[in-house]
């Protein structure tokens, strides 16, 4: 628990929430979770989903953990991607990992409590929850998961005191024989660490930040099972990771979970510009999850997380304290269902707020030369989150007029329109050397250079391909069944057959009024999806009768399997 030692104890009501809903699609079977929270009871009959990998209803250890983001990492490539930012004082890893694609980064950390590590379920849960929510292609709040999670990051630390929760959890035992005495002497003689609240020597983890770090009220003398803030700032090497991390990824917003009461705190010394900001996200929190908010006041006690983030960074933070007070002890499991009902969905939330915030501080600049679009793209009339859908814009080369954060402005036939840049090339694009290429024996194929695997099919050897374009180390080529990448290093020019001219046939005059070459003409736009024939992509570049989808932008899934270039190995 965040304690405010100087804090009044008044807490401030919100309004309950409209309704949110999560739509999942699989397997065309819509399922839609509705999420009403007008009052904390009504969560008990929301049950958490039966999770593949994370198990929330059981002591949640170390290792557990561990080997979940294993799981999740092979289970998601690309998506969620681990890391460890540190070790503890004991030599653990303090894993940590990404979920998400964009370049606004949300920062979440849980159980700097040793006691607290319900926190660390919860992201756990979350991460999980939200991978299945991009793979299915869901919406929130009328946003695709995939279009908020391509523009937003969650970096995520889910167990910052990993000594602290091995020890609450286990015991002396698990650590070497001649340190359990200590550890008992800073228990105050006990051998029940249900209550411990600091990290593996004895200093709380949540009052090490230079927030005021002076000043923090009621501080243990000593290393103690709780309250002892050390003897400098940043001394503990748990706490001096998570604040080198956060200068390191500077996020837009950063959200620290604790236990318990469900309240919120969001305000520590903040400017008087940043207060309206900063209360509307906590106030939509609450709202969401029935949680209130705490009133500040002009003399709280620091040294937490949050409070060094909003004062070092300017930028919101809050600290969620999950579920029912339960005095001084972990929140037992009983109350799992009840906090995933009230927080499931409110990271989507988070996310579409910290991408509007990076938004604002990126502006529009004026670009020059081409860019190729690798898949269909929804073109939106601004570059916004939330902006009216126009139409679709097939794949090919374009024209960039300006740029705004990850947004692209292309020119298309009687306008312009933005567009996500993430999945584009951007030039220069180099001049075709060689016309013809070919391989001397099957090689990969990919739909895009930023694709991290080939598509699973490959191309024969011995066709001669014509090239379309180059970029850097790539070849878009032009094949029997359709139009892909490969990577220059795998083929070779096709040498030119020499030919001599027929004496009998009479030379025909060259025609100077065709000089356009059909597989490089400017695509159109796609005014209605379901007739492409109405306005066809450019020759060469999208197959025939394949229309992609307006909603997942995505090209057919294997539009190769029945050329006779390709091969399934």
């Amino acid at each position: 628990m965040k304690q405010r030692f100087r804090y009044h104890s008044k807490l401030v009501k919100t309004a309950t929430a409209a309704a949110l809903s999560l739509s999942l699609w699989s397997g065309g079977i819509s399922s839609v979770l509705e999420l009403a929270p007008s009052a904390p009871h009504s969560y008990a009959a929301v049950p958490a989903p039966s999770s593949s990998i994370v198990q929330p209803n059981q002591v949640y250890s170390y290792s557990v953990m561990s080997s979940d983001i294993k799981k999740l990492a092979a289970r998601y490539p690309g998506l969620i991607k681990p890391s460890s930012i540190g070790s503890s004082e004991y030599g653990r890893d303090l894993l940590s990992f990404e979920l998400g694609k964009g370049p606004a980064i949300i920062l979440l950390n849980g159980s700097h409590h040793a006691r607290e590590w319900m926190t660390t379920i919860w992201l756990m849960a979350m991460t999980e929850y939200y991978a299945k929510a991009y793979e299915n292609n869901a919406s929130w709040n009328g946003i695709r998961v995939r279009e908020l999670l391509d523009h937003v990051t969650f970096r995520i630390v889910p167990m910052v005191n990993p000594d602290g929760v091995t020890l609450q959890q286990q015991g002396p035992s698990a650590f070497p024989a001649a340190d359990r005495p200590a550890l008992i002497r800073m228990n105050d003689g006990s051998a029940n660490f249900k209550r411990w609240k600091a990290n593996g020597k004895g200093v709380d983890l949540n009052r090490q930040y230079p927030a005021q770090w002076p000043y923090i009220a009621n501080p243990a003398s000593a290393p103690h099972y709780m309250n002892y803030k050390g003897a400098a700032p940043l001394q503990a090497k748990e706490s001096k990771a998570m604040a080198n991390l956060a200068q390191m990824i500077n996020p837009e917003l950063a959200i620290s979970y604790h236990t318990a009461g469900e309240i919120v705190y969001w305000n520590f010394h903040t400017l008087a510009e940043n207060v309206s900001r900063d209360r509307a996200i906590a106030t939509s929190y609450a709202a969401m999850t029935g949680y209130r908010l705490v009133a500040p006041t002009a003399n709280p006690s620091g040294g937490g997380f949050t409070d060094w983030f909003i004062t070092q960074f300017h930028k919101p933070a809050l600290t969620p304290e999950l579920g029912r007070a339960n005095g001084n002890s972990h929140v037992p499991l009983s109350e799992w269902n009840r906090i995933w009902g009230q927080n499931r969905d409110t990271g989507w939330m988070f996310a579409e707020r910290a991408y509007s915030q990076w938004m604002k501080s990126q502006k529009a600049t004026e670009a020059t030369g081409a860019i190729r679009l690798t898949r269909t793209e929804t073109a939106y009339a601004s570059p916004e989150l939330r902006a009216k859908q126009i139409d679709s814009i097939f794949t090919g080369k374009y024209t960039l007029l300006r740029t705004k954060g990850d947004w692209a402005e292309i020119k298309v036939a009687g306008g312009s329109r933005w567009i996500n840049s993430k999945y584009t090339l951007a030039g220069p694009f180099d001049p075709i050397a060689e016309p013809l290429v070919t391989a001397d024996q099957a090689i990969a194929m990919y739909r895009s250079p930023l694709d991290a695997e080939p598509m699973q099919d490959k191309l024969s050897a011995g066709i001669s391909l014509p090239v379309i374009d180059k970029w850097k180390t790539w070849l878009l080529v032009k094949t029997p069944s359709g139009t892909y990448w490969i990577k220059a290093s795998t083929v070779h020019a096709v040498p030119a057959k020499p030919t001599k001219p027929d004496p009998t046939q009479t030379p025909e005059p060259e025609d100077n009024n065709n000089n356009t070459d059909p597989a490089e003409e400017t695509p159109a736009t796609e005014t209605n999806p379901s007739t492409p024939d109405s306005n066809p992509a450019p020759a060469g570049e999208h197959e025939t009768g394949s229309s992609p989808s307006v909603e997942t932008g995505e090209q057919p899934a294997n539009p190769t399997g029945s050329s006779s270039s390709t091969t399934n190995e």
